[in-house]
């Protein structure tokens, strides 16, 4: 019988580089728990306390508190007693936001308001010869350069 080789299914260049980033990445990775776990102390006091090899400590360590107002850069000492600074602690506060009703009241009988009721609508509605006339200064018009007479007189 004659057998033939078969090639592997991977080559093995591929199967060595991922062999070594595997290898690489468990490494990696030990080294960071060893680390993580040397740098607990509660960590290695509960092992040494449950061998025994250490006497029990019963001093009490404060709790690190975050301070309410950690300290200020230099920046920020500078800026004391600016009215214009976050840190201005006598600064008048901001009234809140007002709401739909105050402002439609603030702008009753105002003519630049869109709900203002009393403006007159112009009784004169232009025609495309007066539009056409208007848009001679335009450069995207097709009358553009002529004079607005012209463009009257061409369209009646």
């Amino acid at each position: 019988m004659h057998t033939t080789f078969k090639e592997p299914p991977l080559p093995s260049n591929l199967t060595l580089s991922l062999a070594a980033a595997f290898a690489v990445s468990v490494a990696a990775s030990s080294v960071a728990r060893a680390q993580s776990d040397s740098s607990d102390p509660s960590g290695s006091q509960s092992d040494s306390q449950a061998t025994g090899s250490q006497p029990k400590q019963t001093t009490k360590k404060k709790k690190n508190k975050q301070k309410k107002h950690p300290p200020l850069s230099e920046l920020e000492k500078l800026e004391r007693g600016n009215p214009a600074s976050v840190y201005y602690k006598s600064r008048k506060k901001s009234t809140p936001n007002p709401t739909n009703a105050q402002i439609d009241s603030a702008e009753t009988g105002n003519p630049a308001s869109t709900d203002y009721s009393s403006r007159s609508v112009s009784p004169h509605n232009p025609t495309n010869a007066e539009i056409d006339a208007a848009e001679t200064g335009n450069p995207d018009s097709p009358d553009y350069g002529k004079s607005p007479q012209e463009v009257l007189q061409e369209n009646k």
